[in-house]
């Protein structure tokens, strides 16, 4: 086998498990991912209002693996969500719809944002059950 086979082999390898090691995350799980979005909404509006799935947008992507607690095998991780300011301007019906356009006619020619990131820190403690119980952490 030549070097550039070998180098090949070497990053096909690397590559899987670090994509292996990325899939076994609790992090990156679906059904935490779901309720980490969840757990946002009532941080942001409370319990009783649930905000349109526009104003804030998950950045599946950007779940990462902070660190793990070997002896519960509680893991604490992030991730990035974005607000949308127009779509919540809308949701909160504290301005018109004249009053939106021309908020995103001008904002970018003032340097203002758009929209608004938040990075969310969570834990991910596994149940015997085989289901996790996640915390939204402040």
């Amino acid at each position: 086998m030549t070097t550039f086979g070998i180098r090949t082999t070497a990053l096909v390898l690397a590559a899987l498990l670090l994509a292996a090691c990325n899939k076994s995350s609790a992090c990156t799980d679906p059904a935490v991912l779901t309720k980490v979005k969840e757990l946002f909404d009532q941080q942001q509006f409370g319990q009783f209002i649930q905000a349109p799935p526009t104003i804030f947008i998950m950045q599946v992507k950007s779940a990462t693996l902070v660190s793990t607690d070997k002896q519960s095998s509680k893991s604490r991780c992030s991730v990035v969500v974005v607000t949308d300011l127009f779509e919540m301007m809308k949701f909160t019906n504290q301005y018109s719809d004249a009053d939106i356009a021309k908020i995103k006619e001008e904002a970018p020619k003032m340097g203002l944002p758009l929209k608004k990131e938040d990075l969310v820190n969570y834990t991910v403690q596994p149940l015997a059950s085989g289901q996790n119980y996640v915390t939204v952490l402040p």
